[in-house]
């Protein structure tokens, strides 16, 4: 599903959900996010969607909150991206590329695509905080790796 389909399922289950919205924080949200998607406007959404004031009757709020989640997440990578990507372009700097192999032997500089950028800020916590993202779980490095199973290696499993 696409970002407007998401936005478009949130709000039918909204209009048939019972809860009760004394601040009118998601009554506002839900004027932005029918004018624009943006990253500003499912990030306002979103808050709307877990402020206190919202008194979530049938468990239908927490639920919108839990489908759109994951969409700003999509947006903040994408964000991330694009801010990276418009560097590159502008700069052109090899050390914003990778080394890649080419079929003939030869090597040759690319900028990554964005499943390769994902993984690069997976791996390199100065890498993603420099672009803008927290990554808060990751894979362990090669050395994380082995330092973890030497401090642990000695652990006797009970039985």
């Amino acid at each position: 599903m696409n970002e407007e389909e998401i936005i478009k399922e949130v709000i039918a289950i909204l209009e048939t959900s019972d809860y009760v919205d004394q601040a009118e924080h998601l009554y506002d949200g839900l004027k932005q996010i029918k004018r624009e998607i943006t990253y500003s406007t499912v990030h306002d959404f979103l808050w709307a969607l877990e402020s206190s004031t919202v008194i979530d009757v049938d468990g239908k709020v927490a639920e919108c909150a839990n489908k759109i989640k994951p969409l700003l997440a999509d947006m903040t990578i994408d964000e991330a991206y694009e801010n990276y990507s418009k560097e590159y372009e502008k700069n052109n700097s090899i050390g914003m590329c990778l080394l890649v192999a080419r079929t003939d032997g030869k090597s040759t500089y690319r900028k990554p695509n964005k499943e390769r950028f994902i993984g690069l800020c997976t791996h390199d916590k100065t890498f993603s905080e420099k672009w803008g993202l927290k990554i808060e779980e990751r894979e362990l490095t090669w050395d994380e790796s082995n330092e973890y199973y030497n401090n642990h290696q000695s652990l006797k499993v009970p039985y």
